[in-house]
């Protein structure tokens, strides 16, 4: 009976585990492009004259991202175990 509760506990950590994994892949993915296209549309308007404001837009989407994606990944791993109820 414990052997069995132990395996049970182990698939179900297992489960979660993969969860947070898909949503943490998914939430990297949504948030590169977002910032990718941020710079973009910076680089298109020509907002940054130098290179230095240009570096210093392309650390701070670095570290927005950074903060940003294992925030969203438990919004993601959310949608994605709604969807598989």
């Amino acid at each position: 009976l414990n052997q069995s509760i132990f395996i049970y506990g182990g698939n179900m950590l297992v489960e979660i585990f993969n969860l947070y994994i898909q949503g943490l892949l998914m939430s990297a993915l949504a948030v590169i492009l977002v910032s990718a296209g941020w710079i973009l549309y910076r680089a298109i308007r020509k907002k940054d004259k130098t290179s230095k404001e240009r570096l210093t837009i392309l650390y701070e989407a670095l570290l927005i991202d950074l903060v940003t994606i294992p925030i969203l990944s438990f919004a993601f791993m959310a949608i994605i175990l709604m969807f598989k109820a």
